[in-house]
């Protein structure tokens, strides 16, 4: 599977699932569905490119209240916004408005606990906490409410909640998990030249080590965060199925109508 990065001069970490293989042998159509980092460094060139070129009339804001006054996105003529802050004090770490990611690291600063571990119960809270459920569900609403042209998801960096976003949508569509996971890890990938800079110049402002191994977790992806996730899906919902209909609410015919708004019409030769 090839994952789709949309080139634009400010915004490293934005893409279009268009041709991701999904159910019944058919494939996302372009220009529908896009994620996306924070949208603030945007370029009017950019901004023309993803109204114009791709069809985005609606931007779903995944960010925290502070991180969303902290880096606004820009106003956008003819584009709705909608606001789903899936996350709450709770969540420390995958914010990253300063408040939050000073908690997060006085948090890893007891060294008895594994940083790898706390950063999977944040994934564990994202995908499975009460609190999130209207949220998602929203998000589904949005989206079954979208006839043509394309909506956007993002949060900051385009890889926590703008990925278990993604693969909640990729999984009512029937995109097989490891094309998920493929996906989510290409952040890595398309942020390696800002990534570089950042672990440059952290050794130079954070000398405790470990503080600094919390911090490339921080920024980083692993697979280990969402393999977890399906397993639980499998342990709790019996599956992806299960948990969309038992967790989020959505119903089969709601699925169907996804599939119908968001797949090609003929399975792929």
């Amino acid at each position: 599977m090839e994952v789709q990065r949309i080139k634009l001069k400010k915004l490293t970490n934005t893409r279009d699932l268009g041709g991701f293989p999904a159910a019944d042998g058919k494939r996302i159509r372009p220009r529908r569905l896009i994620r996306s980092g924070e949208l603030k460094k945007a370029t009017d060139r950019d901004i023309e490119t993803l109204t114009g070129r791709f069809g985005v009339h609606t931007v779903v804001d995944l960010r925290t209240d502070a991180e969303r006054e902290q880096s606004p996105d820009p106003a956008i003529a003819g584009v709705t916004s909608v606001v789903l802050p899936v996350l709450d004090s709770s969540f420390f770490g995958i914010a990253r408005d300063e408040d939050s990611v000073e908690a997060w690291l006085r948090l890893f600063r007891d060294e008895s606990k594994d940083p790898k571990e706390i950063f999977c119960e944040m994934y564990r809270k994202l995908m499975f906490s009460d609190y999130v459920k209207p949220y998602y569900r929203t998000f589904f609403d949005t989206l079954l409410a979208n006839r043509h042209g394309a909506v956007l998801w993002h949060c900051t960096a385009g890889k926590d909640r703008a990925g278990v976003a993604t693969i909640l949508i990729g999984m009512a569509l029937g995109v097989k998990r490891e094309d998920l996971i493929e996906d989510y890890l290409m952040t890595d990938v398309f942020s390696k030249k800002e990534l570089r800079k950042i672990r440059l110049l952290i050794p130079l402002k954070v000398k405790d080590k470990r503080i600094r191994e919390c911090v490339y977790i921080l920024l980083g992806v692993d697979r280990r965060y969402v393999k977890e996730l399906f397993d639980l899906m499998d342990e709790r919902y019996g599956g992806e199925e299960g948990y969309l209909k038992q967790f989020i609410g959505l119903t089969q015919q709601e699925i169907l109508q996804l599939r119908e708004l968001y797949l090609e019409k003929e399975p792929s030769v």
